[in-house]
């Protein structure tokens, strides 16, 4: 069963960005990594990370439908991504692209990340947020070999 993270929020709660961090950290841990596509430099990523055998797929922009289905697109071009981590909105067409596309049906294991918005910002929660989020991906990740 392949898996599906998604990070969902509104605008500007910092999900692209979490994605971003999160493929910087499999960069920096895994050195022996082979990156197909993703450049941290800029704005949102898409591609593939691959650690040994294992294949994940990271599109960081979910503003709108548009963006969610490169999802389709990165998996019409890798199909043996394993897990893909991804982003939307809390409502919509996107999510709910997500929910009808990658489910039990669809061979997904599909899990939802809440990225809380704090308005006015506040950096000692989302500090603590973020933290969560990287330890939960991490968590997900952190030990899986495919076989």
């Amino acid at each position: 069963m392949k898996k599906m993270f998604t990070l969902k929020g509104v605008e500007k709660c910092g999900k692209s960005s979490k994605i971003k961090d999160f493929a910087i950290w499999i960069i920096t841990n895994y050195p022996n990594h082979i990156n197909h596509g993703i450049n941290t430099s800029n704005g949102d990523i898409f591609g593939v990370l691959e650690i040994n055998k294992l294949k994940i797929g990271f599109v960081s922009a979910g503003d709108n439908l548009k963006e969610v289905l490169r999802n389709d697109e990165l998996l019409s071009n890798v199909p043996d991504v394993d897990i893909l981590i991804n982003s939307c909105r809390t409502r919509e067409k996107s999510r709910n692209h997500i929910l009808n596309n990658y489910n039990y049906s669809t061979n997904w294991l599909a899990k939802f990340i809440n990225v809380q918005k704090f308005n006015p910002s506040n950096p000692t929660l989302e500090l603590s947020r973020d933290s969560r989020i990287q330890t939960e991906l991490q968590t997900w990740i952190t030990g899986l070999e495919k076989l």
